[in-house]
C-alpha cells in the first residue's frame, strides 16, 4: 500500500501537493515527522527496537515512536495514530502543541513529550513490522547505546536536549 504526505513551504503552509512517502521532497520544501517521547517518573526514556525487516536503520534503538505525518493528518492525529500502532497507546494529542519543531533540511519534526508516565512493558503490544522490543533507559545508558553504535545516528547534543525539554518545559523566563 503506497503513503502519501503533504508538501509545506518554509512558512509551513500545506503547498497542496502530494508525494509518496519514500520519494525525495524538491528542494525548498518540507514534509512533516513526528517523533513521542514517553519518560517515567524517574526521568528514563522509553525506546523502541525497530525491527529486523525495516529497511532503514533495522534491528537499531530509536526514540520511543517516530513518523511520517500522512497526507491529511496534523501532527497531533499522527503522534496518536503511531503511539497506537507501534507500541498498543492510546493518547490524545489533540490539544497537545509539540514541544519542539526542528527543521533538519527537507523535513520538519514535531517532537511530542508526555512526562512522568509509567508504563508496564509487559502490557505494550508491539507492532511486529515496525518494532522488536522496548526497555526504559536513562540519558547515560542512552549515550552509551549510541557510542556503541546501536542506536538510529541521532547526535548526543540532540539527545541531551530531549532530557533537557523533559524536564524544563518552560525555557523562558518572563521579566
Amino acid at each position: 500500500m503506497k503513503e502519501y504526505v503533504d508538501l509545506y513551504d518554509n512558512f509551513r503552509n500545506k503547498t497542496g501537493d502530494i508525494i509518496e512517502r519514500r520519494d525525495i521532497v524538491p528542494r525548498g520544501l518540507y514534509r512533516l515527522i513526528i517523533h513521542v517521547l514517553i519518560f517515567d517518573r524517574k526521568g528514563r526514556l522509553l525506546i523502541q527496537k525497530r525491527s529486523k525487516i525495516k529497511k532503514s536503520w533495522p534491528n537499531l534503538w530509536d526514540l520511543t515512536v517516530s513518523g511520517a505525518v500522512s497526507s491529511g493528518e496534523s501532527s497531533q492525529l499522527a503522534a496518536s495514530r503511531e503511539l497506537f500502532e507501534e507500541l498498543g497507546i492510546k493518547y490524545d494529542f489533540s490539544k497537545s502543541y509539540p514541544n519542539i519543531s526542528v527543521n533538519t533540511g527537507f523535513r520538519i519534526d514535531d517532537v511530542f513529550i508526555i512526562s512522568n508516565k509509567n508504563i508496564d512493558l509487559n502490557k505494550l503490544k508491539l507492532q511486529k513490522e515496525e518494532v522488536s522490543d522496548a526497555k526504559f533507559v536513562s540519558l547515560n545508558e542512552l549515550i552509551k547505546i549510541i557510542d556503541e553504535k546501536e542506536f538510529v545516528p541521532y547526535q548526543k547534543d540532540y539527545i541531551n536536549l530531549l532530557f533537557y525539554l523533559r524536564n524544563n518545559s518552560n525555557l523562558f523566563v518572563n521579566d
